[in-house]
């Protein structure tokens, strides 16, 4: 068996290239972002606890609540990448060492197991979030793509085209695919009062600005003679080539409005709140800019050839044109709770529930989780969360830098979950009266 040398820098190559391979579009977390880096902190556990520029995406009833006020938050900015089964964590264990046959027999195992090895990257970003008094705007921007390379292809790049056996065997292609999108939404909120209890709305308006879905229906790399086919289908925004048929239109692609729900309540010792995120929503991908390509690629010694060219959305194969339908912004119910503690501690928890599994979203579909802020020292505020999520778990940390008005945040998180695999995520934000 070749011996098997891990370099990390070597897979955003090859991820690149699996997303060239598919034919997908150069596309790229749908929704409103979360401004706050306290919220990633405590793993999204702030329902009862979020306030000011944070509340807008959370729970909008925080607008009103004591804490909040004016909040100014400079372009934070959440990144994130995730790859299973084989994971981040994995390959940098073995980072410029020979990883062990046993390891990789490991590897290779879980590969088959799971059909593929998957990943995922995306990045949010607020280019304004603003509180004054119970209003708050937001604009964010999503981006978020996932990839599948099939496990013959993952045995050659650990073991070459020779594998396991040692004798020299052809690749299949079939299952290596892409999914990508980007979309940016506006927000306005505001909250009032009824009674004891705080309410609050949230307005929003997405635009799609791209759409991308391919996969390789069937392929091959062979090594005698030195072949490589691939037949694959993609869906994504349409060209001038079909000019007449389909309305080419850069960076709108699918446009709705949505709505949010939110309350709280201060009751003795404790704060409860409760949100319906996209209560409403009636954002559609628009069919009439988008185009179906089917093609074939070969590539011979001395040759190659291929054809991709566009043709209308509706000859797409109905599997396809599902995956576009069910990119859709489904309800989130959130129910949470905070309890403010001697000694500067707040300790809060919530459960969450997307009414649908299939949605424009990255996040798992369940959450029940608890969080923790530490206050004790007036200029550094300590953060610290975990969840339960949909087959699997996150645990977060952070803190904030207070000086004056002036606040410096950062949180990280780790989520291990079934069908999304390990994801880490990061997140800084400059702000000005809120974290």
């Amino acid at each position: 068996m070749r011996r098997f040398r891990m370099r990390t820098r070597i897979l955003p190559a090859l991820v690149l290239a699996t997303a060239a391979v598919a034919a997908a579009p150069a596309s790229v977390r749908a929704q409103l972002a979360h401004a706050s880096a306290s919220t990633l902190a405590l793993s999204d556990n702030t329902t009862a606890h979020a306030r000011a520029f944070g509340a807008i995406s959370v729970n909008p009833a925080g607008l009103g609540m004591p804490g909040s006020g004016f909040s100014l938050a400079l372009v934070p900015v959440q990144a994130r990448v995730g790859l299973a089964p084989v994971t981040r964590a994995d390959l940098v264990e073995y980072e410029g060492l020979v990883v062990p046959t046993a390891v990789v027999e490991d590897w290779l195992g879980a590969i088959d197991a799971a059909g593929g090895q998957s990943g995922t990257a995306g990045a949010d970003v607020s280019e304004l979030a603003l509180t004054i008094g119970r209003f708050g705007l937001q604009i964010s921007t999503t981006a978020s793509t996932r990839f599948n390379i099939p496990a013959g292809v993952a045995e050659a790049y650990m073991l070459g085209n020779a594998g396991r056996t040692g004798e020299v065997t052809d690749l299949d292609l079939a299952g290596l695919g892409i999914d990508a999108f980007a979309t940016s939404t506006g927000a306005l909120a505001y909250a009032f009062p009824i009674g004891r209890a705080m309410f609050g709305v949230t307005g929003k308006y997405t635009m799609g600005h791209a759409l991308g879905v391919a996969r390789a229906t069937s392929g091959s790399v062979s090594t005698d003679p030195i072949r490589v086919s691939l037949e694959a289908q993609g869906i994504g925004p349409c060209g001038d080539q079909l000019l007449g048929s389909c309305t080419e239109s850069p960076g709108n692609t699918g446009s709705g409005f949505g709505l949010d729900l939110g309350f709280m309540m201060e009751l003795p010792m404790i704060t409860v709140g409760a949100s319906v995120i996209d209560a409403v929503n009636t954002f559609s991908w628009d069919v009439s800019t988008l185009s179906y390509r089917p093609g074939t690629a070969l590539v011979e010694q001395g040759t190659a050839e291929s054809d991709f060219d566009e043709v209308q959305y509706d000859l797409a194969p109905e599997d396809l044109r599902a995956i576009v339908e069910d990119y859709k912004f489904r309800p989130t119910v959130r129910l949470g709770a905070a309890m403010d503690l001697p000694a500067a501690l707040t300790v809060m928890g919530d459960v969450h529930y997307r009414l649908k599994e299939e949605a424009l979203a990255v996040g798992p579909r369940s959450h029940l989780g608890l969080g923790a802020e530490w206050r004790g020292i007036p200029f550094l505020h300590l953060r610290a969360g975990g969840a339960l999520v949909s087959g699997g778990t996150q645990y977060s940390g952070g803190a904030s830098l207070v000086l004056g008005p002036v606040n410096l945040s950062a949180a990280a998180a780790v989520r291990d979950a079934d069908l999304l695999g390990e994801t880490v995520l990061a997140q800084f934000t400059l702000s000005f009266g809120n974290r």
